[in-house]
């Protein structure tokens, strides 16, 4: 009897991704775990089919291999790659299972099930070698200012009446989530949420803002002080500099662990209400032609 495909065992595309073959391996694998299936010897081989099928699929090397040749990428006629797993130390049998980090099969290296299990359960190892139930997290939202999710800061939560620090790291972005682990207490799930700022827009981490200049420093040029998030920087505006014009001043943006954004400010030129009439007579003098010649060859 041929043996089955690993991408059927787990009910995925070929053209599957990382995050679904994660969710479907964890949708089976809390499904067939034998910690909740008890003397059921047919869970506890769907369990360690689902878990080699995982394994080789969630390894880019393995499964690059695998869609070449199939499982006889693995051994001669296609062998079981993974014949010879011990599984005991997943299986809360407590019979003499190994206690290392890794398995090891006969037909390929080493093999982290461990990171795997206590990414998808969130359980502690127990004493027969198995995976207790994990504690239920809580669920907390947080909502921070602008200025503080690009800077950071340090904010408190009351939870099940005690009082946690939250530690809001620079750059954070809103949705964003952050783990709280408490010894002897269920983690901490908290939802950031970060409030629109009436000047500043973050896109990635780039920040805009719409600077509004004098008709007079538009024409002649002039040196303003342009605000960032991180405090005034003085810019300089080139003579006849027009609106829409946006200027950058590089890495004044948001700051993360993999560099800086920039600062964006585009130019919105104010025109002053009621000004006297001799002014405005002197800036149409200096139109030679008109502004809007240009738009005449599209209509």
């Amino acid at each position: 009897m041929a043996e089955k495909d690993y991408y059927e065992i787990l009910g995925v595309k070929k053209s599957a991704t990382e995050a679904e073959l994660k969710k479907a391996y964890r949708d089976l694998a809390k499904k067939y775990h034998p910690d909740k299936n008890k003397g059921n010897k047919d869970a506890e081989n769907r369990f360690k089919e689902i878990s080699e099928a995982y394994a080789v699929l969630s390894d880019k090397e393995k499964r690059d291999q695998y869609d070449r040749l199939g499982r006889e990428a693995f051994g001669p006629g296609g062998a079981n790659p993974f014949a010879g797993f011990d599984f005991s130390e997943f299986m809360g049998s407590g019979g003499g299972g190994s206690r290392g980090r890794r398995t090891t099969s006969r037909r390929s290296g080493p093999i982290d099930f461990t990171d795997i299990f206590g990414d998808l359960f969130g359980g502690r190892s127990s004493g027969g070698g198995g995976f207790e139930a994990p504690e239920p997290e809580l669920q907390a939202e947080i909502t921070i200012d602008f200025r503080d999710a690009v800077l950071g800061t340090t904010m408190a939560l009351q939870v099940d009446g005690d009082s946690i620090k939250v530690k809001i790291p620079e750059g954070i972005r809103d949705g964003q989530k952050i783990r709280l682990p408490r010894k002897g207490k269920p983690s901490i799930q908290v939802t950031v949420h970060v409030r629109a700022h009436p000047f500043f827009d973050r896109r990635g981490d780039d920040i805009y803002i719409d600077l509004p200049i004098t008709v007079g420093e538009a024409i002649k040029g002039a040196e303003v002080d342009a605000p960032t998030i991180q405090g005034p920087v003085r810019m300089r505006i080139p003579a006849g500099t027009q609106a829409g014009r946006t200027m950058r001043l590089t890495g004044k943006g948001v700051k993360t662990k993999n560099g800086a954004g920039d600062h964006y400010s585009r130019i919105l030129i104010f025109v002053p209400p009621g000004a006297p009439g001799e002014a405005v007579d002197a800036i149409e003098a200096a139109y030679v032609e008109n502004p809007r010649a240009s738009l005449r060859t599209a209509l």
